[in-house]
């Protein structure tokens, strides 16, 4: 199977930021509040957790 057959899950970064995959490559940090993830050009966007996730921990 060639690498366009396999499936990625991205983001949609807010105010033409482009995709993100979500992949260790961009992600920058992860907490229990919040993910940063870098786009292609190095921006940084910071999405919060689920509060369900934040309520299992």
């Amino acid at each position: 199977i060639s690498g366009f057959a396999i499936p990625k899950f991205v983001i949609d970064a807010p105010g033409g930021g482009g995709k993100i995959p979500v992949d260790y490559n961009y992600v920058i940090s992860k907490n229990d509040k919040e993910v940063v993830m870098e786009n292609y050009v190095g921006e940084l966007y910071t999405y919060p957790q689920p509060a369900l996730y934040r309520s299992l921990k």
